[in-house]
């Protein structure tokens, strides 16, 4: 049997990885795809994986309408799940549907499931009355996560929900500020375009430097912090390295140190350095907790803090995470980033600025954090900024999700004071 018809089979078994093994989707497509899968199959399936899990309570909930009980086995009730998106998302015949469901499911040996899986996705799928009152199946978002965007944003929690479930935009950042592409270009960002056609990010302009993939607000970083010729900057928690490569290009007389704690991560950093053809001073595997361990004077003059965070503000590009982040994880990340952002401030000379990041959304891993950092340390003041689209917060500033088509970040420039 050949490897398209099998595509239900491979994209089940991603599902089953980040569904039941808490796997990231990207992760699990790399680890569960075999080698010799042909590209347009490997599209196919990965762009089957991404809709269902952008819409995995709504198409769950349709079919579990139709059984008497509870589909234990993980992988049939992903098998189910990936056929009602096939429906909904990708305009899949019926038929196809329903046999190469089947398909699978016999080749998973799941034989007891397919007069189930028959039945319930036929019913499913001339089903024309479903509807829901249940928000986490209507929004396609757990109940903590809807909850907490409508207590952070209540006149944009819809907009936030509405821009994670549709597949993002394209932005590129272009090298250079005068060129002409097939898109729109930002506003306040003018090397920043929204192309109109998807299958740029695999041109031969990408692979030879001439732009970078990048969504807009993003973009904002390096413009914010305007590299000077002969400063020292830091990047801290770099990977993968757009907003260090950013720096580059505006000034690439810097003397620039990435950080990143992860090796496998400092690898993206340098195959993108060596795409654009770009050198930084030093490249580290370092924790941006543990300064003591990488850190060489003299200070810094400028500091991009770019920290870890809950990547709310960027679920589109990553639905899984709509998925697997849990309300412990945020707790465990705001006391990271107050560590980071503690540790890493004692690096920056008097006079110098460092620019807090997040792509997030949630207040609690944004603006309270700086308020908390001022608190204990009245040597650092805030700087205002300007980014226009954003909304104006206690300290800092909040591009929403899908606000001019970009993604949610947050941003808050501070300077140390003598």
């Amino acid at each position: 049997m050949s490897q398209r018809l099998n595509t239900r089979y491979w994209a089940a078994q991603v599902m089953y990885q980040v569904v039941h093994k808490q796997q990231h989707l990207k992760q699990a497509l790399q680890n569960v795809l075999p080698k010799t899968t042909e590209q347009q199959d490997k599209a196919w399936i990965q762009n089957l994986c991404y809709q269902t899990l952008r819409n995995h309570q709504n198409s769950s909930a349709r079919w579990q309408k139709f059984t008497s009980k509870p589909v234990k086995d993980i992988i049939v009730a992903e098998l189910l799940t990936l056929g009602v998106a096939q429906k909904l998302f990708l305009d899949t015949p019926d038929h196809a549907i329903v046999n190469e469901s089947i398909k699978a499911a016999k080749k998973l040996n799941k034989h007891w499931a397919t007069g189930l899986i028959n039945k319930v996705l036929k019913l499913t799928i001339s089903d024309q009355t479903f509807s829901t009152e249940n928000e986490e199946n209507l929004y396609n978002h757990q109940q903590w996560w809807i909850d907490l965007l409508k207590k952070d944003w209540p006149k944009h929690w819809q907009q936030i929900i509405a821009a994670n479930n549709q597949k993002p935009p394209l932005w590129i950042r272009s090298r250079n500020p005068n060129i002409t592409m097939d898109g729109t270009q930002h506003t306040q960002i003018k090397t920043a375009w929204l192309l109109n056609n998807q299958h740029a990010s695999g041109s031969q302009e990408l692979k030879g430097g001439q732009y970078s993939v990048q969504d807009a607000a993003a973009q904002y970083a390096a413009t914010i912090l305007q590299p000077q010729t002969g400063e020292k900057i830091l990047d801290a928690c770099a990977a993968p390295g757009g907003k260090s490569c950013h720096l580059l290009e505006l000034s690439s007389e810097i003397e620039l140190d990435i950080l990143e704690k992860e090796p496998l991560r400092l690898r993206l950093v340098e195959e993108n350095l060596k795409r654009l053809n770009l050198t930084a001073s030093r490249i580290m595997v370092g924790d941006a907790t543990e300064p003591n361990a990488w850190f060489q004077t003299p200070k810094y003059d400028k500091i991009l803090l770019d920290v870890p965070c809950s990547a709310a503000g960027v679920a589109r590009r990553n639905p899984d995470i709509k998925l697997l982040r849990q309300p412990e994880h945020l707790q465990q990340l705001t006391q990271l980033q107050q560590q980071i952002l503690q540790q890493i401030a004692q690096l920056l000379k008097v006079g110098g600025q460092m620019l807090y990041v997040t792509c997030s959304v949630f207040r609690s891993e944004n603006e309270r954090q700086i308020k908390k950092f001022l608190r204990t340390n009245d040597n650092f003041e805030e700087i205002d900024i300007q980014i226009d689209a954003a909304e104006v917060c206690e300290h800092g500033q909040q591009i929403i999700t899908g606000t001019d088509n970009m993604d949610g970040f947050y941003y808050c420039l501070l300077s140390r004071k003598s």
